[in-house]
C-alpha cells in the first residue's frame, strides 16, 4: 500500500492465540474507536495479530527495517516487558496504552486496574459474599498481576476467602476453572466468581448450568469488560464495564498529540464501572 509523504502509519500488534481475538469483542470495539477518530487525518492505523511475544518482537524489527510505521501503540503491558526497550532501540515512537503507572518521558495512557479491583471486591462483600474466586487472565500480563495482588490485599482487609484460578481468556479455561471451583466442598465453594474477560464468564455460565448450579442463586458471576454477549446471556452477566470505544478514541487522540510534537504526557483510560445485572445476587444469611 502506498501513501503520500505527509501520511504516517501507526501500528498495534496483538499477541493472541489463533481464534481468541475473534472471540473477544474488546479489541474490535477499541479498533473501531481508533479508526473513527483518525478518519480524515494524516495518520493510518494498522492492527496486526501474532500468536506470541517472539513473533510480536519480530514484527517491530521488520516494521523498523522497512520504515513501515512511524510509531507503535503498545498495549497489554507485560511483567518484565522487553518491548519498550526494543522500540526505543529501533527508534519507533511509542504510545504506552494501559500501563499502571506513566512511563517517564513518553506518552502514557494510565489504567485504573487497582481501583477497579478494589471496587468489585468491596461491592461483592457488601452483598454478603465471603468466599470469592477470581479466574484470571494470562499470568505474564501486568494487569493480571495487579488485579491478583489487589484482590488478595482487599480480601485480607475484608476477611474474605479468595481463590485465584489462572486462566488464559479462552472458553476452555473458563469452563475448566468454573468446574474446578463449583466441585469444591460446599463449605469452601465460592459464592461469587470474577472472570478476567467476557469469554471466560460466558463459558462459566454454561458450565455452571451443566453442573446444576443456578446463577445467581448458587453462585454469582461477574465479567471484566462488558459485551453484547454478556447483555444477552440468560441471566445477563454483571460486568466491570469500560467504554472500550472511547478508549480507542483516547488512543487515537494521543497518537495525534504525538504527531503534533507532544512526546511526553499522561492521560487516564476511560474509567471502569460496576454494571450490575441478574447474574449477581445478595447472599442470604444461613439460619
Amino acid at each position: 500500500m502506498t501513501t503520500g509523504s505527509d501520511t504516517h502509519r501507526w501500528g498495534m500488534v496483538l499477541a493472541r492465540p489463533r481464534g481468541l481475538l475473534t472471540a473477544e469483542s474488546f479489541w474490535s470495539e477499541n479498533a473501531d474507536g481508533i479508526e473513527e477518530t483518525l478518519r480524515g487525518t494524516s495518520v493510518l492505523f494498522f492492527l496486526h495479530q501474532v500468536p506470541g511475544l517472539c513473533e510480536e518482537l519480530e514484527v517491530y524489527r521488520r516494521w523498523a527495517a522497512e520504515a513501515f510505521v512511524r510509531g507503535v501503540i503498545l498495549v497489554n503491558p507485560l511483567v518484565d516487558d522487553p518491548r519498550p526497550a526494543l522500540l526505543n532501540e529501533l527508534g519507533l515512537a511509542t504510545l504506552h496504552a494501559g500501563v499502571e503507572q506513566a512511563v517517564p518521558d513518553t506518552a502514557s495512557i494510565v489504567s485504573d486496574n487497582a481501583e477497579s479491583t478494589r471496587g468489585v471486591m468491596e461491592r461483592l462483600h457488601e452483598l454478603g459474599h465471603e468466599r470469592i474466586a477470581r479466574v484470571s487472565g494470562p499470568e505474564h500480563l501486568a494487569h493480571t498481576l495487579i488485579r491478583d495482588t489487589v484482590a488478595r490485599r482487599v480480601a485480607q482487609e475484608l476477611g474474605v476467602e479468595l481463590r485465584i484460578v489462572p486462566g488464559d481468556y479462552s472458553e476452555a479455561s473458563g469452563q475448566r476453572a468454573t468446574a474446578e471451583l463449583l466441585k469444591l466442598p460446599a463449605a469452601t465453594r465460592p459464592t461469587a466468581i470474577i472472570y478476567d474477560n467476557d469469554t471466560m464468564a460466558l463459558a462459566g455460565l454454561a458450565t455452571a448450568s451443566a453442573l446444576g448450579a443456578v446463577v445467581p442463586d448458587d453462585v454469582s458471576l461477574v465479567a471484566w469488560d462488558d459485551s453484547s454477549s454478556c447483555q444477552l446471556a440468560s441471566p445477563p452477566i454483571t460486568a466491570i464495564a469500560q467504554d472500550v470505544h472511547a478508549f480507542g478514541r483516547t488512543i487515537a487522540e494521543c497518537v495525534l498529540r504525538i504527531e503534533s510534537g507532544q512526546t511526553s504526557f499522561e492521560v487516564p483510560e476511560p474509567a471502569h464501572h460496576w454494571l450490575r445485572r441478574a447474574s449477581v445476587a445478595e447472599v442470604t444469611p444461613q439460619p
